[in-house]
Parts: C-alpha cells; structure tokens; sequence
C-alpha cells in the first residue's frame, strides 16, 4: 500500500469513527425534562415552564407547573405558625395573590400569631405523641425552637426542592440544610432606649443596673427566648460564661438583686411597652431590638429618639427560621410559602402591601445575602445601615448561641429568674 492509500484510508476511518460516535451521542433534545435543583439568583418565587418539571423531595415525584396547581388546589391552605406582626394581614394578602397569579388557585393562609412559640412546640410534639398529623406547616419561629424540634425528631428535610430556588440565595451562615431557612438576619432580644434620655450613657446590658434607671425600665417575663437572651447578654456583659453552671447563677442573682430594683414591670406585651415609651413612663424597654424601629419610624409623639444599638458585650443572634414539621398536611404549600417569603417581596415589601414605614421596619429583619441589596427601598435606602447592620458587621455585633445547649439548661434559668421575674 503506498503513501496516498495508507493516507486515503486514515481519512475513512476517522470519518467513520466520528459517524458513530455522533450517532450514538445524545441528541440535545433529547435532554430529560426533570432537572436537580440548581443554585439560584431568581428574585422572586419561581414555577417550572409548563414543559418542565422540577424535583419535589418531600413528596418524592417530578412535578410540572399543573401538577403542583393540581396539588395546591387539593391543598387548599397553609398554617404557618409565627408571631404578631403589625403587617399580619397584609402578609396574608399578599402570600394568597400570588399563590392565585403564578397557579390560578384560590388558597387560604392561616397565619397563626403567638408572642410565645413554646405553645407550637407543645402541640407539636402532643401530635407526635397521638400519631395525629401536624398542627403546622411552617414554623416561622425563633432559631433556638428548631434546635429543640429537632432533638425530639420532629423536623422534615426539605433542601434541596425545586419549589424553594430562593433557599440557595440565603448566606450559608443563615441555614441549616437540609431542614431549616432563615428568614431574618438581625433579629434580638435587647434594651430598646430613649437616646434623649440614657443615650449618653447605655451601652451595655449590666447597665440595666444603673441607679438612674430605678423604676424606669421593662424586663421580660419568664419563660422564652426573649428572657433567654436577655440573661446570655447579661452574662455576657458581666465577664461570665453562660455555658457555666455556678457562673449562670451568679448572673440571674445579679438580675434579681441589682436589676430588679429598677424594673416597673415584667412583660413580653409590646403594645404595653410602646404605651410606656410614649408616656415617658419608662426610658427602656426590654424586648426584640424591631421595636426600636417600629416606633422610631412611626411619627407617634415621643418615639423619635427610641433606639436601638448592639450592647458593647454583644447580642445574641435569635433569628427566625422556617421549617416544616414532620407530618404537615400541606408540603405543596408550605414550601412556596417559605420561597415566597424568602423572595424579594417576602423579604422587601413593595407599595402594593399598603403597609405604614414603621410596620415595614418592624417586618424586615436585615439582609440575608448580598442579592437582597438591589431590594432596599428608596425611601430608607439612605438610613438603612443606620438601622441595619450590613453583612460583614453581622458577626461582629451577633454572636451565635449553643442551642443544645440552651435547650437543656433554659428551664433551670427560667425557675430562679422567675423568683424575681414572675
């Protein structure tokens, strides 16, 4: 065989390799319909093309966008268990509309209120116990609440789903995948002041004990987290270890003997707390570090000074997170719920919620991540890191707790605080 055949027949055989490897390819249309779930930058709660279907995990099935409307439609609503917001109903609203523009279906979203999460757990776990399904379908309550949930195996996993795109655009420092979500950054129990006042002066929480503020201050009642993160702060202020039995001690004896003195009422209520802001009858407040801007934004007499600064010691970091609890009787729903609260409008409300500055202010609980910011509305976009930390300050002011811990010791807390505390 000479050169000019040897070459000829190269030529062949590499073309006809070339012809069966692009046989035997697939072809790109032939790509299946179903995909994993991929990280995300979808500003708002996203639903598969009508010729798609996405992965939904906690029913184990591939779902098209009629699938999921014919599951919301057999749903028909969703409980979601949280607190008392002063923008409840415009939140109901606006979670039912969009249920109905993106899937055509009429829901309805209880939207159970409560100052005190322990009675969900309660429940919760009663249910368990019956073999009865879950009360909730979401739990949009405080981080230390997941922790105790899930040492009693109550907590579904949910992450990933191709329900929830939104999940993937929250910091990693505000998830616990593959069962919980964050939906505020910045949330604490804390000292909510009159500047005029003590501003000169308060920074820290062992400042409560301050003979100035004799008869001029609130402090939580026993019981939730609230007090709970009071007495970590205190602990923390005083130089002692929370995780230290004798040292705990000693700082709930500081609280009875030096703060006590200066309290005019324990209580969680905080229309009663406004009401004495106001009135000038107290000049701090001891709730979450949102009622500051409630009522410094609110144009009320007597609010415009009402602050809030991170205590010198720091504060402990007591987010709301979302989860679903084993058993709910409506995934379908509970996982576009916490999309749709982890959306741009979820988490920046827009004029079509009708609600006041100050409710708005008390709602938003911070950036979750850097995709947030483009949503800062521009009405405080000037002054909102003078109410809000940003991102990289986070950890410098919020310090996380041990929540295991927390879980097995707060009872023993909340029993001597309540020898003062009520």
């Amino acid at each position: 065989m000479n050169r000019r055949s040897i070459l000829v027949f190269v030529l062949v055989a590499a073309a006809l390799l070339l012809l069966a490897a692009c046989q035997g390819a697939p072809s790109p249309t032939a790509a299946p319909l179903t995909t994993a779930p991929q990280p995300t930058t979808a500003a708002q709660p996203t639903s598969p093309p009508a010729a798609q279907t996405v992965h939904v995990a906690i029913v184990n099935k591939d779902m098209t966008k009629d699938d999921i409307a014919k599951a919301i439609q057999a749903e028909g609503s969703v409980i979601v268990a949280n607190w008392t917001y002063t923008a409840n109903d415009a939140i109901i609203k606006q979670f039912q509309d969009w249920v109905k523009s993106e899937y055509g279906v009429d829901v309805k979203l209880d939207y159970v209120p409560s100052q005190s999460p322990t009675i969900y757990l309660t429940n919760l776990y009663t249910a368990q116990k019956a073999g009865n399904p879950a009360p909730y379908d979401v739990m949009a309550i405080e981080e230390n609440y997941y922790f105790d949930a899930k040492a009693n195996d109550v907590v579904q996993d949910i992450y990933p789903s191709g329900l929830m795109p939104n999940w993937d655009r929250v910091d990693p420092q505000f998830r616990h995948d593959p069962q919980s979500v964050a939906f505020q950054s910045t949330a604490t129990p804390a000292p909510i002041f009159h500047a005029d006042k003590v501003g000169s002066w308060f920074k820290d929480w062992k400042d409560l004990a301050d003979p100035r503020l004799k008869g001029r201050i609130t402090m939580p009642l026993s019981g939730d987290v609230t007090a709970g993160g009071f007495l970590i702060g205190i602990a923390w202020s005083l130089g002692k270890d929370y995780k230290n039995e004798a040292q705990m001690t000693e700082t709930i004896d500081f609280v009875c003997t030096q703060i006590h003195p200066n309290v005019l009422k324990y209580t969680t209520d905080s229309a009663e707390m406004q009401q004495l802001l106001r009135a000038g009858d107290i000049d701090v407040a001891g709730f979450w570090n949102s009622l500051a801007r409630l009522e410094g934004l609110s144009g009320a007499d007597g609010t415009k000074d009402t602050t809030y600064i991170p205590m010198a010691s720091g504060q402990p970091a007591v987010n709301g997170y979302m989860w679903v609890p084993k058993g709910a009787p409506h995934p379908i729903l509970a996982q576009l719920f916490i999309d749709w609260r982890l959306s741009d409008d979820g988490q920046f409300p827009g004029d079509a919620w009708g609600i006041p500055h100050n409710a708005w202010a008390e709602y938003n609980e911070g950036l979750l991540g850097d995709s947030y910011t483009k949503d800062i509305p521009s009405w405080i976009a000037n002054d909102y890191y003078k109410y809000y930390p940003k991102l990289e300050d986070i950890r410098k002011a919020y310090k996380s707790v041990d929540w295991d811990y927390y879980a097995k010791h707060v009872d023993d807390w909340m029993k001597q605080y309540s020898k003062c505390a009520g």
